[in-house]
């Protein structure tokens, strides 16, 4: 069974700390292919993640790809 991450929190939303890590170089945006059906168990179309260029899936508070940047 695979063990899921734990991330330190931090004191504001990934969604306000994104164009900060963005404006001093930190992280770049890094779009992520468009799922097609049968989608993932994590997957919601309703959602967005910036991070991830807009791309639907998840959000960028639920993903994790820049939580392990």
């Amino acid at each position: 069974m695979k063990k899921l991450s734990e991330f330190t929190p931090i004191l504001m939303s990934y969604g306000d700390l994104l164009p900060s890590l963005i404006a001093n170089q930190m992280v770049v945006v890094t779009p992520r292919r468009i799922y097609q059906s049968p989608f993932p168990q994590w997957y919601n179309p309703n959602v967005t993640c910036a991070y991830h260029g807009g791309t639907p899936g998840h959000s960028i508070e639920q993903g994790v790809a820049l939580k392990h940047k």
